[in-house]
């Protein structure tokens, strides 16, 4: 253990355990004011620059019938012009007997699988980049009904910001 200015420990005295527990809440505090300050420094840097995706827009599900298909997810860029989303998260429910399209600026990717939970996403650390439209459509080839989940989290980022990053 090390000495501190002003402490009263002295060799072949017992050390008040209260000391010790002190000690380590401070090393603590100073952990987590310096994670603070982190966030906050990243929040101010790139919150100008980035949007969200809504939060209502994040999570939409709906119940194909059997034989049926339809759109389970959407979203818009508000702003295609200026604006390049970027995919961080992803989740979705799946049957046997269905398959969905994820669509990313109209290319289709078929999906028989769970990506990721609905409450456990998959994480992509580099992000899916997409200018126009996200898109999730299920087709149901079973003989019930079945309702569909999709959770596709990100934000958006400025073309130019995008074009410097990724050249």
């Amino acid at each position: 253990m090390s000495k501190k200015v002003g402490d009263e420990i002295t060799v072949g005295k017992r050390v008040d355990p209260s000391f010790i527990l002190l000690d380590e809440m401070c090393g603590r505090l100073e952990e987590v004011t310096d994670k603070l300050d982190k966030l906050v420094a990243f929040n101010r840097f790139y919150g100008p620059m980035t949007r969200i995706f809504k939060k209502d827009l994040q999570y939409q599900y709906a119940t194909i019938s059997a034989g049926g298909s339809g759109r389970i997810w959407y979203m818009v860029n508000p702003q295609p012009d200026a604006l390049i989303g970027i995919i961080v998260q992803v989740g979705n429910s799946w049957f046997e007997n269905t398959h969905l399209d994820w669509l990313i600026d109209g290319e289709p990717k078929k999906v028989e699988y769970v990506i990721g939970q609905i409450d456990n996403p998959k994480e992509y650390l580099r992000g899916i980049p997409f200018e126009r439209d996200v898109e999730w459509v299920a087709y149901n080839s079973d003989d019930v009904a079945h309702t569909f989940e999709v959770l596709c989290d990100g934000f958006f980022v400025p073309k130019s910001l995008y074009q410097k990053i990724v050249g």
